[in-house]
């Protein structure tokens, strides 16, 4: 017997549930901001992520699902969703039909590490980006626009990082900064850290080793080596959000796992979900386009993992959720020789948008309400001998327990009166 591979997962019923309400709760909040959706293959050339992450990130030295098709061309499943936004920005040439775009996409992506709680080999997230735009109302928006999101799931208890890794300029003295730090130091670091910090001393703040974490905390900030533009607009994105309410600390060195990124960096951490708590993450990165090829276009936007999402829900007392494959009614025949008419008449009920189930394996009126019981029904529909000639449907509400006849012509506006607060 196949099993699924390990780090991925089959979710069925409630489990399923949890993702569609998560992903309807963006796709309605994301349209509310104006933002439109993209959907992106699930492969790319390799050479985007390389070229758009980093070299010397996790990502794409350790966690790539990358592999040669029949052509021989590097091939990579998505691990993050940013780049193939861009390359398909570039591609269709958007940038020449419209000055700012503002886009969302919700998707599964894949990175090979070990499997843990709220991330899996393959995961999903949804996320938001927004081109053509460098005002630091933008960042802030995108900022509160994720705020808004874990609030509507009901997570409350999240803190709010803001930080900035600067311009080039910036980013460049600082490295030059540590690394004189690092080097003297350099026996306390792991094997990753030694040779990143010869690649790119940056992704030593990304380090989870402890050893590692204690360096860093002997590392100055790089709040301090802004220069004047970009800590001016640093400013301006704490002003619009103390403006908006939107309660947030600032971070010294959160330079996020990314090479992209450029002046803001955010991330919103659920402290409950312990090393993995980070539920939404993103920023600014004002050169990606022009390095995957286009002109200059400044960016930014933000990217949800809907795993720890799911977690951080269970978390704070998961909510409870309105049921989306649970069918409203159930119609019983008493008799098998009104199968055909309880048929006709449930799917008379689904085409008029109303979620209905009936047996279909001939079993006892007994049967039949036991099961419709176990399926959690509002109301349950019978048909007999007596009901067939009066042309009526017996209503039982299966919570009260109590039965009326409605008029078989009627049945539809009944049930729309009684269901109005779920259809």
């Amino acid at each position: 017997m196949y099993k699924s591979l390990r780090g991925t997962r089959d979710r069925i019923g409630k489990e399923a549930e949890e993702f569609h309400l998560i992903e309807e709760k963006a796709r309605k909040l994301f349209q509310t901001f104006a933002f439109r959706e993209v959907r992106t293959p699930l492969i790319e050339e390799t050479g985007l992520f390389v070229r758009s992450i980093g070299e010397s990130t996790d990502i794409v030295e350790k966690e790539m699902f990358s592999f040669q098709d029949k052509k021989g061309r590097n091939i990579s499943l998505r691990p993050e969703g940013t780049a193939p936004v861009v390359r398909a920005y570039l591609e269709k040439e958007i940038y020449k039909q419209e000055s700012m775009s503002r886009f969302y996409y919700i998707g599964s992506f894949y990175r090979y590490e070990r499997p843990q709680a709220g991330r899996e080999r393959e995961f999903h997230q949804v996320g938001v980006e927004v081109l053509g735009s460098s005002h630091p109302a933008t960042d802030a928006e995108i900022i509160y626009l994720g705020y808004l999101f874990l609030r509507s799931l009901g997570i409350k208890n999240f803190k709010i990082w803001l930080g900035s890794v600067g311009c080039r300029k910036d980013r460049e003295s600082f490295k030059e900064k540590i690394l004189k730090i690092l080097r003297s130091k350099e026996n306390l670091l792991c094997k990753d850290c030694r040779r990143r910090m010869k690649v790119n001393p940056l992704r030593v703040f990304d380090c989870k080793v402890k050893e590692c974490q204690k360096v860093v905390s002997s590392l100055p900030s790089l709040l301090d080596s802004l220069c004047e533009d970009c800590r001016l607009h640093l400013e301006e994105v704490k002003g619009f959000l103390k403006e908006l309410a939107v309660p947030f600390q600032l971070h010294p060195s959160l330079v996020r796992g990314l090479d992209y990124y450029t002046r803001t960096t955010f991330e919103m951490e659920f402290p409950l979900l312990g090393a993995q708590k980070t539920l939404l993450a993103g920023g600014r990165y004002d050169h990606l386009v022009e390095e995957l090829g286009g002109p200059s276009i400044p960016a930014c936007g933000f990217a949800a993992g809907v795993e720890r999402l799911i977690v951080a829900r269970e978390k704070e007392g998961r909510i409870e959720l309105p049921s989306f494959s649970r069918p409203l009614v159930y119609l019983c025949y008493v008799d098998k020789k009104f199968f055909r008419e309880v048929f006709l008449l449930t799917q008379e009920l689904r085409e008029k948008g109303i979620s209905s189930e009936m047996d279909y394996l001939g079993r006892s009126l007994k049967a039949q309400l036991r099961n419709a019981h176990r399926l959690g029904v509002k109301y349950s529909l019978i048909i007999g001998e007596e009901e067939s000639e009066k042309g009526v449907v017996k209503v039982k509400d299966m919570e009260a327990g109590k039965e009326e006849e409605v008029k078989r012509e009627r049945i539809e506006k009944f049930l729309r009166e009684r269901l109005s607060h779920v259809l």
